[in-house]
């Protein structure tokens, strides 16, 4: 009782409303991970799908980003052209995904997955964790 009373204090109505939020916030991003079609992988998930010859490798950065290198044999497509390119994949590949740092992927990721493609990843960390774990970088 007497932490009802502590948490519901005139005082402590923003601490506890800041508490409430932040409890809300993460059990939201639990159950969204659950519920999501595609997988989150780290570089070394990702050396483990490029072993399968039916993997596309999606770069989603923007023109610009990609002067700065990209994972060899990608396919460049810009995050607001993917819905526009679903018709030109083959959604019976296993999809790896890849941007910047690892935002847009994760959308790019989802779009794919709730349209009919059954194995996308999204690399975590994008390009910066590929450079990060000295893997190779290929600049046209």
């Amino acid at each position: 009782m007497e932490l009802i009373n502590f948490l519901f204090a005139d005082d402590q109505l923003l601490i506890t409303g800041t508490l409430a939020i932040l409890i809300g916030l993460f059990v939201v991003s639990i159950i969204s991970e659950k519920f999501r079609k595609y997988k989150v992988v780290d570089v070394n998930g990702a050396i483990n799908l490029m072993d399968n010859d039916d993997l596309l490798i999606i770069d989603v950065r923007e023109d610009k980003e990609r002067k700065s290198g990209f994972i060899s044999n990608d396919i460049h497509i810009p995050l607001k052209q993917v819905k526009d390119k679903f018709s030109t994949l083959d959604n019976g590949k296993s999809v790896l995904v890849y941007c910047r740092s690892g935002n847009r992927s994760i959308h790019a990721a989802g779009m794919l997955s709730n349209n009919n493609f059954q194995k996308v990843f999204s690399l975590k960390g994008g390009i910066k964790a590929w450079e990060k774990a000295n893997m190779p970088i290929k600049k046209s």
